[in-house]
């Protein structure tokens, strides 16, 4: 998922490491044939930029474009909508899937309700908690860090200590990394029976830590 309202700079870096991540998942014997991409992008309102499935050395990935406000909530709920789709698409087949993740990249403030935000943060949390998806939100720029730390998925211990993580962007060039990592996971999700090993560089993104009181 991506926030459209990004700078210039910054989503043409985002365009650069889609088009690398492309590269990584086919030059992957495991990936190119069991990780599917899909992206939805977010300004106004939500689209579907790229339907889930696999990617091949002929899949066209979209160019991105900056604009618009930051509604996440209709970011998310149409990120949720589509994995539930595919689910239900592999489910009428009888075929097996892997937890699918959600990753969000935004640089502002959103533009939502608290009422909706509230909605939002519980249905992530509830969705998490029956093991739906991994949500992992960055922050990007001027984002609101506090916000997505309270959307993101708190643990039981978290929970209790009223703590919550999200992860900051330090430099809108590494981009490609947080996708080595995301596929790194999901790789490692693949090959371990869903156990995720992977570890994100400090370098390329810093979990930063926020009280949720």
């Amino acid at each position: 998922m991506c926030d459209e309202a990004n700078g210039v700079k910054a989503i043409d870096e985002l365009n650069k490491a889609i088009q690398s991540l492309k590269d990584e998942i086919i030059c992957d014997p495991i990936l190119s044939q069991r990780l599917e991409l899909g992206i939805v992008c977010f300004d106004d309102d939500a689209r579907v930029e790229k339907s889930i499935d696999l990617v091949s050395p002929e899949s066209s990935l979209p160019v991105l474009q900056a604009g618009g406000t930051t509604n996440v909530v209709a970011g998310m709920n149409k990120a949720m909508e589509i994995i539930e789709e595919r689910k239900a698409f592999y489910k009428s087949n009888n075929e097996a899937y892997y937890r699918p993740f959600i990753v969000l990249f935004t640089d502002g403030a959103p533009t939502n309700t608290q009422d909706e935000i509230e909605t939002l943060d519980g249905q992530i949390q509830q969705l998490s908690d029956a093991k739906k998806f991994v949500f992992i939100p960055f922050g990007v720029g001027n984002a609101d860090m506090q916000l997505l730390a309270k959307l993101a998925a708190q643990s039981a211990d978290e929970r209790l200590k009223n703590k919550a993580v999200a992860y900051k962007m330090t430099d809108v060039k590494k981009f490609a990394d947080v996708f080595a990592f995301v596929s790194a996971s999901i790789g490692a999700a693949i090959g371990q029976g869903g156990a995720t090993t992977a570890q994100l560089d400090p370098n390329t993104a810093q979990a930063v830590t926020f009280s949720l009181v």
